[in-house]
């Protein structure tokens, strides 16, 4: 079966290929490198654009969304809020600290607040935890 490909200079809609530098044939006016002395004549010359600054994700989707946090102080957040059970209270004490000094290794991370969560709520429980079980001992013994 024969090919029917048709050959590249027999394309439609082709445009020849461009010529190089120094050749007068090129139509389109060239767009100068710097904008000329007189001031009248640089309002004719386009702006360039400008990109927009990439500051990282919006802070309110950052409350929502843990992004660019660490694993440990989200792990810590979480264990902190269910260590109003007393029994987790130790562990959110453990991860919020572990939080912390990973945070401090990597300072690029975010999640500082869910870490300082973790550690008081961990050492409130804690203390209640160590309280009951301190009751609990004593009235067991009389």
């Amino acid at each position: 079966m024969p090919d029917d490909t048709p050959l590249p200079e027999d394309r439609p809609n082709r445009r020849p290929p461009r010529e190089r530098a120094g050749d007068e044939s090129d139509e389109r006016p060239r767009r100068p490198r710097r904008p000329p002395e007189d001031d009248d004549e640089y309002d004719d010359y386009p702006r360039p654009r400008r990109r927009p600054r990439d500051d990282g994700p919006d802070p309110a989707l950052k409350m929502v969304v843990p992004l660019n946090t660490s694993a440990l102080a989200i792990i810590a957040g979480y264990v902190g809020l269910i260590s109003v059970l007393c029994l987790p209270a130790p562990f959110a004490l453990l991860f919020g600290i572990l939080a912390l000094v990973h945070l401090k290794k990597n300072p690029k991370l975010d999640g500082k607040v869910r870490a300082i969560f973790a550690i008081v709520m961990g050492a409130v429980f804690s203390t209640v935890l160590a309280v009951l079980l301190v009751v609990a001992a004593l009235g067991q013994f009389k």
